[in-house]
């Protein structure tokens, strides 16, 4: 079994080149930290893991995956943390530069992931957001009033009436 814990995803593929279409199981593991450093508006809470298999024909490697990792991003409306468990079976072929002797999956990986997450994560199917004057969370605070700023300055469309 082919197995690296580390911040890079690379995959040896030396062994792949010397038994074209035998399948070889695959097991990487991708840092938790470096996956948040490379993603915008989501922290990874757990590791990246990557578990299946692959196999080479021709110039392509082939891969039949299974992605798991525990992501955390803002809600929508409230700012809230939102974790969601993202669990992924993923088929994909990538092919091999010549001369290369090592792919990086990380970009595609983390890419399936992102691409698996919701855009516009909600804490909650209600969630009532921040009050849109002095920014307080409206689900902690549902009795919560605030008047809205009056503003000194002469409105355009005051003016033009």
């Amino acid at each position: 079994m082919l197995r690296s814990v580390c911040g890079v995803m690379q995959l040896n593929i030396d062994t792949f080149i010397e038994h074209p279409g035998k399948h070889f199981p695959v097991n990487i593991s991708f840092d938790a930290k470096r996956a948040t450093e490379m993603s915008n508006n989501v922290t990874f809470l757990e590791d990246v893991t990557v578990r299946g298999e692959a196999y080479v024909q021709f110039t392509t490697l082939y891969l039949d995956t299974e992605i798991h990792t525990l992501v955390e991003q803002p809600c929508r409306r409230c700012l809230e943390p939102v974790r969601e468990e993202v669990n992924l079976s993923e088929r994909f072929r990538i092919n091999i530069p010549e001369g290369e002797s090592s792919i990086d999956l990380v970009i595609r990986i983390l890419g399936f992931i992102t691409a698996a997450l919701d855009p516009h994560p909600l804490c909650r199917p209600d969630c009532r957001g921040l009050c849109p004057v002095c920014g307080i969370n409206l689900n902690d605070h549902p009795d919560h009033i605030c008047q809205e700023k009056r503003d000194d300055h002469v409105r355009l469309r005051d003016f033009l009436k």
